[in-house]
């Protein structure tokens, strides 16, 4: 039997005829839904300003470089996107890398507390995977040494510890509306925060930005619409996924690279001309159109967590994430480290069932960033050991099974292997 695929973006026929109808009529660039979506987060979020940007990692830079003073230290978990890294290069920060809790994908609160010095501009904190950080204790300890916090919450629009939206907990915080997020304009990002001074500074900046190119963001679309089509059911089971099952159980990189992020980490010293652009109006309609259904695919996510973490819990070789059903976690994939992840993928595939590898590097280690290296051992660990279970709300809890029933005879093989 073959799988369902591994993710489907969160887009819908509807967002595509928006699309359609804006570039057919001229409104790509025109009206008020900016506005309109900066005010809706502001009320759903419970937050004072929201500013819409270009791409969320444009929010990470904007915000770090009007906190800290140039040459100042940023302390940040080194499991990201090398582009994270580079924004706060170019914001004019210097990278430190705290390392990752043991039994996470997130930093570690306490390493956070031991690398604040006095000279540290800001602490940023990423939400992987929709998990919250432990972001109370790591905004106390922010406060009381009178440091900075930004969150990027890329990943985790719509979660919230102890009732408050993880985004609201520092100075800024970051959420994303690209094409692999719960929230899908395809491209596109928001800063939010409490600080009026800063919201202004941020926005005078943001305004004196060109619109983002419609040539460039139907681009974009285009990747969507192709992604949409390759992992259409009928076109994934009976083409897709043969083509890439038969890529990775052969090795062969062509094919592999496609389902690849991250490939080729450079250093940036400055921010490419590019990334200074604004969200359109045509964007914030999309993401506009998608904010009422998030809670109930937060609730659909979470259901398939549970079902993962029963099934899956107690098993040789394998470390889980924690299972909260409060919010707090949105899993935007369910994160499982394996001792020997290759192994457990190619069981997976030999059995039929799409996993990915999640191919964050471990940016402490990276040759780009060599001069801000530091040893992260628990980054370095879970870098080559994350394998990503589908949760996204077209999935199927039929399929959900199927994946515990594979790993679970995984597991039993590795079990007596040892």
């Amino acid at each position: 039997m073959q799988p369902l695929p591994r993710y489907r973006i969160y887009s819908r026929l509807r967002d595509y005829r928006t699309i359609a109808a804006d570039v057919a009529t001229g409104r790509a660039e025109s009206g008020n839904a900016v506005r309109e979506l900066e005010s809706a987060i502001e009320r759903e979020n419970d937050v004072a300003h929201a500013i819409c940007v270009a791409k969320a990692r444009v929010g990470i830079f904007v915000a770090i470089r009007a906190l800290i003073e140039r040459g100042q230290k940023v302390i940040l978990s080194p499991y990201t996107i090398s582009d994270v890294v580079n924004m706060v290069i170019c914001a004019g920060g210097i990278p430190v890398f705290a390392d990752l809790g043991a039994d996470t994908c997130n930093i570690d609160a306490d390493d956070i507390e031991r690398l604040i010095d006095d000279q540290t501009g800001a602490v940023l904190v990423t939400h992987l995977h929709g998990l919250a950080c432990d972001i109370e204790r790591i905004a106390g300890i922010c406060e009381r040494r009178g440091v900075p916090l930004v969150e990027d919450a890329a990943q985790a629009f719509g979660a919230r510890v102890a009732g408050r939206r993880v985004g609201t907990f520092g100075r800024a915080g970051i959420y994303s509306f690209g094409m692999y997020k719960n929230l899908n304009a395809f491209f596109g990002g928001m800063v939010v925060t409490p600080d009026a001074a800063l919201a202004e500074k941020l926005r005078s900046e943001i305004e004196a930005f060109p619109n983002q190119e419609i040539r460039y963001y139907l681009s974009k679309v285009a990747s969507g619409v192709a992604s949409d089509l390759a992992t259409w059911p009928p076109i994934f089971k009976s083409l897709t996924y043969r083509v890439f099952r038969f890529g990775f159980l052969n090795d062969i990189g062509l094919l592999n690279s496609q389902v690849t992020v991250d490939i080729d980490p450079q250093m940036k010293r400055e921010l490419p001309e590019s990334y200074l652009r604004r969200m359109t109006p045509m964007q914030a309609r999309i993401v506009l159109r998608q904010l009422p259904d998030v809670d109930d695919h937060i609730r659909a996510r979470i259901e398939y967590a549970n079902l993962y973490h029963e099934g899956l819990r107690g098993l040789p070789g394998l470390v889980l994430p924690p299972l909260r059903t409060d919010f707090s976690h949105t899993y935007t994939y369910f994160p499982v480290q394996a001792d020997d992840r290759v192994a457990l993928l190619r069981h997976l595939m030999t059995e039929r069932r799409d996993m990915a590898a999640q191919h964050l590097h471990n940016c402490a280690d990276l040759e780009c960033f060599a001069e801000f290296h530091r040893d992260c051992p628990n980054a370095r660990r879970t870098a080559r050991s994350v394998v990503l279970l589908p949760t996204y709300p077209r999935y199927s809890r039929a399929d959900v099974e199927r994946n515990i029933e594979s790993i679970r005879r995984y597991a039993r093989g590795h079990d007596g292997r040892r």
